[in-house]
């Protein structure tokens, strides 16, 4: 499937999925699972070697350490980028419940505080989470 690379279209900071430099949270889709590249409020990116076809899709996210809720919801593809191993895949939220949405903002949260390079209050972090895109 050959979808255009487009304009930036993130309306919020993505953030990557990482914990001391390893992934840090694991998606199902199906019977298939990998590690994400980033998230944010808005969607996530992720390798191209989990495929996703273009029709919107059941996932299913959870912290690799196996501690916390899940979020479940359904997301869609909307960019391919990139070649060979480095080709990534963008997604968008379609559906998140309430308490999704909230446990996903509180790993947003810890994310950023934990890879600041500055001391951050939780406040200020979840500031940085719900801004728009800096990119």
């Amino acid at each position: 499937m050959n979808l255009p690379s487009p304009a930036e279209r993130r309306q919020r900071q993505r953030f990557a999925a990482l914990r001391e430099g390893k992934p840090c949270i694991e998606i199902q889709i199906g019977d298939a699972r990998g590690t994400l590249i980033d998230l944010s409020l808005d969607g996530f990116g992720l390798p191209a070697t989990l495929p996703l076809s273009s029709a919107p899709f059941d996932f299913v996210l959870r912290l690799i350490d196996g501690f916390g809720d899940k979020v479940r919801g359904r997301a869609e593809l909307v960019s391919l980028t990139g070649e060979g191993s480095q080709r990534q895949q963008g997604c968008r939220f379609i559906e998140l419940d309430a308490a999704g949405a909230q446990t996903l903002k509180e790993w947003l949260v810890v994310i950023v505080i934990c890879s600041a390079s500055v001391r951050l209050s939780s406040r200020e972090a979840e500031a940085i989470v719900q801004g728009p895109s800096l990119i």
